[in-house]
């Protein structure tokens, strides 16, 4: 279903149903709706409500209208399902969020790269970097910041950062835990203990 613009009344009008939604858990009456917009007759919160359900903003049910959510406030996208054997089976999860991605979010953070800092070829087009704190242990990868370019380092044996092209004073911001561009998430490699 295509979306067609709102007038700025229907936009008024939506924007009063989502919020009402918000608050008090349960739809507004048609009273309700006519008083807060003055309306004179609850004709013109029909006429709205159909204009808003072609529109594609509204669905009509058995119980009435209800908002069509054009994604979630919460960050998160809808996930279709599995794909299991060449087939696609339902999920155990209806949705997909970071906290998916990176189940423990303490003391983890992103740190947005503006277009105008310099980083090294594996950050490539990236516009966030996920940065996890604390100590980093040998062999970690870690995000480093030196002059202004932004790169990925590892811990050495002494405990110092190597990184693949050259640093004059290395400043480590944390424990590389993936980035973020136009092209998606690359999330980092977990190396398996032994």
């Amino acid at each position: 279903m295509s979306r067609r613009q709102l007038t700025q009344k229907q936009h008024s009008f939506l924007e009063y149903l989502r919020e009402h939604v918000d608050r008090h858990k349960v739809w507004p009456t048609y009273r309700e709706i006519a008083d807060h917009f003055e309306y004179r007759s609850p004709n013109s919160v029909t006429q709205n409500l159909q204009a808003l359900s072609r529109k594609g903003f509204l669905e009509r049910g058995r119980n009435g209208y209800a908002l069509v959510e054009t994604g979630p406030r919460d960050g998160s996208i809808h996930l279709r399902g599995a794909l299991r054997g060449g087939r696609i089976e339902p999920s155990p999860s209806d949705r997909l969020s970071l906290t998916t991605l990176f189940p423990d979010l303490t003391g983890f953070h992103a740190l947005e790269i503006g277009p105008d800092v310099a980083r090294t070829s594996e950050l490539g087009e990236a516009r966030y970097v996920f940065v996890s704190e604390g100590d980093a242990p040998e062999g970690e990868t870690v995000v480093v910041v030196d002059g202004g370019r932004l790169s990925l380092g590892r811990i050495g044996a002494d405990g110092c950062v190597e990184c693949d092209e050259p640093t004059t004073s290395p400043e480590v911001l944390g424990r590389y835990a993936g980035h973020a561009g136009p092209y998606g998430i690359v999330r980092a490699q977990v190396e398996a203990q032994a």
